[in-house]
């Protein structure tokens, strides 16, 4: 008698409906949540945006725009942005920290060359409009404007991109991401890398924790949204019963010069006329030692933060000239080269000329040379 096969049960349909389409589709399967390849592509797509937008808005890049457009009184400060443009000017925020030995100090800043605030002009938050330059003379060169950088007239101002300086941050934050577009933001945060700061994701969990209605936590309420990171986190490590434990971090200090130099190296990118000067700077820069310091004046110092403010080359050429001469290293003479009527003439060393010690006699003359051998 032949054997019976057994037969494979069968298995049950659903009809779900897609997680991205929203369409009722058939399956077998208990966990498929999309219909297709291509709409389960896109919910990710769509995932990983919102996890983007979500870290802009928890981000410390995010939250100098914010405060800039609130200086400015205006969004418009973030014209003509693009992924790429705006991780330029990530790029610039990240090494402004960095030169201020990451929070430390306040050395530098990050200047306009068009002023946010001038008289007909609008100066925008552009990479390309600004130089980091030693605070001292940021503040004294005010809002003058010699040219360059990337601005827009007064004139084309809309009101209703306007910021008032009483309106908080968080709501200015959120307006700044949706006159970017949350496709733009989220581009960025993926091309920059940028991530939510230790500072934003506590002060998100004290905002979530502190309770009003007591009384040891009331008093820190109000005081949480101007404290720094390390108040921000010791206070967090109060409140969970932690130790905060301190790492030390490697401070390099920063020259003036050193500064405006590596700026007029990146500005040279948008400014043509820059670029022979740049690689002057560099070819000398390269030449010295390790440890061997350049030999800087103030008035070459402000030569070099005014030509990076607009300043025509023409300008400033005499005294960068004087600079470059003054630091450049003279090449060492041979010694053994020697000028003729036909040219260089490289002269040969000289044949020592030995004399052996049993050749030399002395007697009560004085002392005389024999040409014969003792033996």
């Amino acid at each position: 008698m032949k054997p019976v096969t057994p037969t494979k049960p069968v298995k049950s349909q659903r009809r779900p409906t897609c997680g991205y389409c929203k369409e009722r589709f058939r399956t077998t399967s208990a966990t498929k949540s999309f219909c297709t390849p291509e709409c389960q592509k896109a919910a990710k797509a769509v995932k990983r945006k919102s996890k983007n937008v979500n870290d802009a808005s928890r981000s410390a890049f995010f939250y100098y725009l914010a405060k800039e457009c609130k200086r400015a009184g205006t969004l418009l400060i973030l014209q003509s942005h693009n992924p790429e443009s705006l991780t330029e000017l990530h790029a610039v925020y990240k090494q402004a920290f960095r030169v201020n030995q990451y929070g430390d100090v306040d050395h530098f800043q990050m200047s306009h060359i068009a002023a946010v605030k001038g008289k007909n002009t609008l100066g925008l938050l552009h990479a390309e409009n600004l130089v980091i330059s030693p605070t001292g003379l940021n503040k004294a060169h005010g809002v003058k404007h010699y040219g360059s950088g990337k601005y827009i007239s007064r004139t084309s101002i809309n009101p209703r991109h306007a910021v008032d300086k009483d309106e908080p941050e968080g709501a200015v934050l959120d307006r700044v991401i949706a006159y970017l577009g949350e496709d733009v933001v989220a581009a960025t945060v993926e091309l920059a890398g940028i991530k939510p700061t230790d500072r934003q994701k506590n002060l998100a969990w004290l905002r979530d924790n502190l309770d009003a209605t007591n009384s040891e936590h009331a008093v820190h309420i109000g005081a949480i949204e101007t404290m720094k990171g390390k108040q921000l986190k010791e206070l967090r490590a109060e409140m969970e019963h932690r130790l905060v434990r301190e790492f030390g971090v490697k401070r390099t200090a920063h020259s003036t010069f050193g500064v405006l130099r590596l700026e007029l190296d990146r500005h040279a990118a948008y400014r043509p006329e820059l670029k022979q000067f740049s690689d002057q700077l560099l070819a000398v820069h390269e030449s010295k030692g390790h440890r061997e310091a350049w030999d800087v004046q103030e008035d070459e110092e402000q030569a070099l933060f005014d030509l990076l403010h607009g300043r025509n080359v023409a300008d400033v050429q005499d005294v960068l000239d004087v600079l470059i001469l003054r630091n450049t290293r003279l090449p060492e003479v041979d010694v053994n080269v020697h000028d003729t009527p036909d040219g260089f003439e490289r002269i040969g060393d000289y044949m020592p000329i030995n004399i052996p010690l049993w050749a030399i006699r002395t007697d009560n003359v004085g002392h005389t040379y024999s040409t014969t051998a003792p033996y």
